[in-house]
């Protein structure tokens, strides 16, 4: 008897994030470091209030800020359900 496909009854889903900015993410500034922390946490709150959940990918994008405008920072989390 064959065995089961392994992702049978499985459905691949995406949570976006985004934020707008006119600050980095990420290291340099006071202000910037906090305003990555709540990006930061807002993912990290999903993800603890889903823990049946299996992450299979995530990526990360930012667009925008030339000039010293906004910037979109968007992360995508691919993942399954019910595992």
């Amino acid at each position: 008897m064959p065995s089961p496909h392994p992702l049978k009854g499985r459905v691949m889903k995406v949570k976006l994030f985004w934020t707008y900015s006119n600050l980095p993410i990420g290291k340099g500034s006071s202000t910037a470091e906090k305003y990555g922390s709540l990006f930061e946490n807002e993912l990290n709150t999903w993800l603890t209030e889903n823990p049946r959940i299996k992450v299979v990918n995530i990526q990360q994008s930012a667009s925008g800020g030339s000039g010293g405008g906004m910037v979109m920072w968007l992360i995508s989390v691919w993942y399954e359900e019910g595992v």
